[in-house]
């Protein structure tokens, strides 16, 4: 999870402080963990900055072996730091997913649109996933978009995830 996405949260967070009850205790109690958390990740940053500062100063200056060994150490910890960094990170982004998780309840499926195909020779089912689009599909099997619409009976270019397409061979 980016900073970007932690900011984004932490201000989502307080406008879900004003509900009432048990969901307003555990928003209370997963934004003051998230501020906890960020200070935690703040330091870590801070040290990772400070490290690699030393190992700039170090590189530029004698060659000795000593130095070298130093640099060597500096850079094993740097990455050892960058690891917990990331580490956090995660841990915030599972522990938050969760905790919005139990407050907010599931999105409702969206409505089912049974679509009649236009299927025109051999053809291939593809499986719409997270991420794609009627371009990067094209760009993928080399069946141009205008093709794969006609063939699906597709008025726009918007896809769902499950979404099942049929590309020709």
């Amino acid at each position: 999870m980016n900073m970007k996405k932690a900011a984004f949260v932490l201000t989502f967070l307080p406008a879900l402080a004003g509900a009432q009850g048990k969901e307003s205790f555990i928003v209370q109690q997963a934004y003051a963990e998230m501020q906890r958390v960020q200070g935690q990740i703040s330091v870590l940053q801070s040290n990772l900055n400070d490290l690699q500062e030393r190992v700039a100063r170090l590189e530029s200056g004698n060659d000795s072996a000593g130095l070298r060994r130093e640099v060597e150490a500096l850079k094993a910890e740097v990455a050892s730091l960058r690891r917990q960094l990331g580490s956090q990170r995660e841990e915030i982004v599972r522990d938050l997913s969760g905790r919005i998780a139990k407050i907010q309840p599931p999105p409702a499926p969206a409505p089912r649109h049974e679509t009649r195909r236009t299927v025109i020779g051999p053809h291939n089912e593809y499986v719409v996933e997270a991420g794609d689009t009627l371009s990067l599909i094209s760009q993928a099997t080399g069946v141009p978009i205008r093709k794969i619409k006609e063939m699906n009976n597709l008025k726009n270019d918007n896809l769902r995830i499950g979404q099942k397409l049929m590309l020709p061979k």
